[in-house]
This record gives structure tokens, C-alpha cells and sequence, in this order.
């Protein structure tokens, strides 16, 4: 079956679609301009609130930290040797010096 060929549109229906497609184009770009400078405002509120909130806490923290921590503490004279305990094996034996037999 053949499809009988759509007409030509007349030159005041393609004036009409230009003109509805740059307005949808214009107020998508002012809709989005609003939603960012939306975005943008609560943003910046959410981390001012968030900037101050931090600085009250160290302020805080400062007030409730010691000038001078007071403590004892005792001076080990060698370091502890470390070990290897990645192995499953366990160490190897040191070999004592066999007497021969007479």
C-alpha cells in the first residue's frame, strides 16, 4: 500500500511553528535560570548555616580543651624487636653443634 504524500505546510504554518519553538526555547532557558539561581541560593544558605554551625563548634572545643595536658610517663631504655607473624610456620630452630661420636 502507498501513503499518500503529506502536502507541503503553507509558509503561515511554518511561521507559526518557528515562533512557538523559540518561545518553548526561550522559556525553558528562563525556567532553568530560575531553578539554578533557586539552587544556587539554598546552597549557599545550607552551607552557611553549616560554616557556622562548625565554627561555633571549635570555638567550642577550644574553650573546653586544657591549655596543658598533665600526665606520667615512663622512658623505655631499648625498643621492643618487632616479629614477623605473617607466617603460619613456626620459627626456625637454631642448630646446636652435634658431638661427633668417637
Amino acid at each position: 500500500m502507498n501513503a499518500l504524500p503529506s502536502p507541503k505546510p503553507s509558509w503561515l504554518n511554518r511561521a507559526v511553528f518557528t515562533v512557538t519553538s523559540v518561545l518553548v526555547v526561550a522559556v525553558g532557558f528562563v525556567l532553568a535560570s530560575a531553578i539554578f539561581a533557586v539552587l544556587l541560593v539554598a546552597g549557599l544558605a545550607a552551607g552557611g548555616w553549616l560554616w557556622w554551625r562548625i565554627r561555633r563548634l571549635v570555638r567550642q572545643a577550644r574553650q573546653a580543651a586544657p591549655a596543658v595536658i598533665d600526665g606520667e610517663y615512663t622512658v623505655e631504655p631499648m625498643q621492643p624487636l618487632l616479629e614477623d607473624r605473617r607466617t603460619l610456620s613456626p620459627p626456625p630452630q637454631q642448630k646446636t653443634p652435634h658431638r661427633r661420636a668417637r
